[in-house]
């Protein structure tokens, strides 16, 4: 019985990842990540709101409706306040509003890179020029995939109002939207997770193996970020604690989540790739 416990994938995966734990610093690299995701959130998102409001009028209030959900009453005050301000302010520089919050933004690109080589254990091969090229090409394709989401997300409002009103279903419609750019924006999101995950290392992995842990950080996100919401939103004592500097504080904690549900999902790819050579192997 015992020996059919050990032989199941996910205790494997539970002993490869204490065994890895313990020869790379994983938390540092988490801490190093989310740093500079800090450094680069405010510009990317000053990026999506100046580039993506271009073509789409109403982006800014869908972004503030995704940043309501994930974030905390505390970190979404703080955050679109500041937002609010800062476009206020350079609201007649919009070009060079767009190419300052680019180049910025690619400090994210480039911590996920670095970070996820370090993941998998990888040396960097790359020069320093191509580690920028890939990291302004991260943030555009970034750009395009939340400009695509947004796309879709306000075309089915419109579509969609339509054809179940001519059905009959228009009591249905919210419910129906709703699901749909759930549904629409996991894909998406996992799509985006597997090209990092395939892309960001010095060695490329195949396609197929970087689904596991695409699908875990989308699942891990969603269901992490509801969960430390619920809980800064219902915690007093956080607010006491922090005083006016709750919101920054809880976006930094949100930060490193992503950081560490990131680099996971990479563990996990890591293993399924030693599980399929059969090159994994752990003692007790």
């Amino acid at each position: 019985m015992i020996e059919r416990i050990l032989n199941l994938r996910i205790v494997k995966l539970g002993f490869f990842l204490m065994e890895d734990f313990e020869k790379t610093d994983f938390s540092g690299i988490c801490t190093q990540m989310s740093f500079y995701l800090l450094l680069a959130f405010f510009p990317l998102l000053l990026f999506l709101i100046s580039f993506i409001g271009n073509f789409i009028k109403p982006f800014e209030t869908y972004l503030y409706e995704i940043l309501k959900v994930f974030l905390p009453d505390l970190s979404y005050d703080y955050v679109t306040t500041l937002l609010d301000t800062m476009t206020s302010q350079i609201a007649n520089s919009n070009f060079s509003l767009i190419l300052i919050s680019f180049f910025f933004s690619t400090l994210a690109a480039r911590a996920v890179m670095i970070g996820i080589n370090q993941t998998y254990g990888r040396k960097e091969t790359r020069n320093l020029l191509q580690i920028w090229l890939f990291s302004f090409l991260f943030t555009i394709l970034f750009a395009l995939a939340i400009l695509v989401i947004a796309a879709a997300y306000i075309f089915s409002a419109d579509l969609g109002a339509v054809i179940l009103k001519q059905i009959g279903l228009y009591t249905y419609y919210y419910p129906v939207l709703s699901l749909f750019a759930v549904v629409f924006s996991w894909l998406v999101s996992t799509f985006i997770f597997n090209m990092i995950y395939v892309m960001a290392p010095a060695h490329r992995l195949k396609f197929k193996d970087a689904l596991p842990g695409a699908l875990f950080a989308t699942i891990g996100l969603n269901i992490a970020f509801r969960i430390f919401t619920l809980f800064i939103n219902h915690s007093s004592k956080y607010t006491a604690l922090y005083g006016s500097l709750g919101g920054l504080f809880a976006l930094m904690v949100a930060i490193y989540f992503i950081c560490v549900i990131l680099n996971l999902g990479g563990k996990i790819n890591l293993y399924w790739s030693l599980y399929k050579t059969k090159e994994f192997s752990f003692k007790l």
